[in-house]
């Protein structure tokens, strides 16, 4: 089973915020770490009937500091969260909440500049308990330097204070009901090097964007201006890069659409080849 999340694409990232100042460790109390740049705190809920444990960490950023998103873009740096520590650990989910566009021209990013918080589910395995949770974190924050930031967090089973920060972070995730939008589908071009991706949304668009995150190994363009198709937004995405060896379009994405405050995304969807003319 999988025990270990890391949302990372590669090392090199890391090892370039090393280079310009060193990790960051300070001591923490348990379940937080505090920086000049970052605050970082461990809440979980009580246990469900079945074992499982939701939880978030929030991060409340330093003015003038941004961190990023599980694709951080062509100069951000990936976060990395690991969960293996746990006693009783099964299985891991993160949810991040809606990214946003940071920077311009060779320092554009996806990530934040506001307190938010990433939110988990930690599954038992069989015939276990979800023990005190620990979690591994490095995260890249960023101002005019950059600096990893690397804590060790242990969340105890005493849970009841933390309900409310847990649900409210829920709460904060891009919607995945079908309320706000849906994607209704995504094309590969012949070549496997652009996406067009069909969105249908309720709203009045101010601002639409398009945030993609393939399986790991597959990087993407930021999307030009959407155009409107049959009462639907279509987006064009870039394949900038691939797994060794890999040809083609991935089988699978993710998606994340926003317009301001508001968001859906959506998960696993299947990429199709683009049908032969003729």
């Amino acid at each position: 089973m999988i025990r270990t999340i890391r949302m990372a694409y590669g090392l090199a990232g890391v090892l370039g915020l090393a280079l310009l100042a060193g990790e960051t460790h300070a001591a923490s109390d348990g379940a937080t770490l505090a920086t000049d740049q970052v605050t970082i705190r461990l809440a979980r809920e009580t246990a469900m009937p079945d074992g499982t444990v939701r939880g978030a960490l929030v991060v409340d950023l330093a003015p003038g500091w941004k961190t990023y998103w599980i694709d951080p873009g062509a100069s951000g740096i990936p976060p990395t969260i690991d969960f293996s520590e746990t006693s009783g650990l099964g299985t891991a989910k993160l949810r991040f909440p809606a990214p946003h566009r940071l920077g311009e021209d060779f320092s554009r990013a996806n990530g934040y500049k506001q307190p938010l918080s990433i939110v988990f589910e930690l599954a038992p395995e069989p015939d276990a308990t979800i023990g005190p949770i620990e979690a591994q974190i490095l995260l890249g924050v960023c101002a005019e330097i950059c600096i990893p930031v690397q804590a060790k967090l242990t969340g105890g089973s005493d849970a009841a204070a933390d309900a409310t920060t847990v649900a409210a972070a829920f709460s904060a995730l891009p919607d995945r009901s079908g309320d706000i939008g849906r994607i209704r589908s995504v094309v590969a071009n012949a070549k496997g090097d652009v996406l067009t991706i069909t969105a249908e949304y309720a709203g009045a668009t101010e601002t639409p964007d398009l945030f993609v995150r393939g399986p790991e190994g597959w990087y993407f363009d930021e999307p030009a201006a959407p155009a409107w198709r049959d009462g639907n937004l279509v987006f064009e995405v870039k394949v900038v890069d691939r797994p060794r060896g890999a040809k083609g379009a991935p089988e699978t994405i993710d998606v994340v659409f926003t317009d301001g405050p508001r968001a859906f995304e959506a998960n696993d969807i299947a990429v199709a080849a683009k049908p032969p003319q003729g």
